[in-house]
């Protein structure tokens, strides 16, 4: 995979369905879109379920590629599914999907998906399947920055003043 300019930082949302299993693996994920508008360069793991049950968060997070040795491209998803390069692990359990990426077409054989059991797998690899995730961006929540609640503020400060030197002059009149 070409390395893509960023775009900007944000999050994913994803759920995958394990075709074996037919468990549900789903949670959210915080990295950087980048300019083509469809690959997720993951940064971290920020949420992590099982049929809707939390399960531990990953301590290792790395691409396919690097995992099994194939260069060190980052940790990616697609929004659309064509293109993975991500493994996750926290100790014996991990998940992975090696979508397109040099880990699937020279180790695994093929597009491949698979999570231990802990994360509603088989503890193997299996087929990968596009029709089973599904991605979207999360919409960054708005927060005002602090010079906009100052000016806020003092604007609502001046209106009181205002108020007050209208209603003493009215009473002194």
């Amino acid at each position: 995979m070409n390395r893509k300019p960023r775009v900007h930082a944000s999050k994913l949302s994803f759920s995958y369905t394990d075709p074996l299993t037919a468990d549900i693996l789903s949670g959210e994920f915080d990295g950087t879109l980048l300019s083509n508008g469809n690959v997720f360069e993951v940064t971290s793991v920020n949420s992590l379920l099982v049929n809707g049950a939390a399960v531990p968060l990953p301590s290792y997070l790395g691409s396919t590629d690097k995992t099994f040795g194939f260069g060190n491209t980052p940790a990616a998803v697609s929004l659309d599914g064509s293109y993975m390069a991500l493994f996750a692990a926290d100790g014996s359990d991990s998940f992975a999907f090696a979508v397109g990426d040099l880990a699937s077409s020279n180790f695994l054989g093929g597009n491949m998906a698979g999570a231990s059991t802990r994360y509603g797998g088989t503890d193997a690899f299996a087929d990968y399947s596009q029709a089973n995730w599904s991605a979207s961006l999360v919409a960054p929540t708005s927060i005002p920055e602090p010079g906009s609640l100052v000016l806020l503020g003092t604007g609502i400060l001046g209106l009181a003043g205002a108020a007050r030197r209208k209603l003493f002059r009215s009473r002194s009149s």
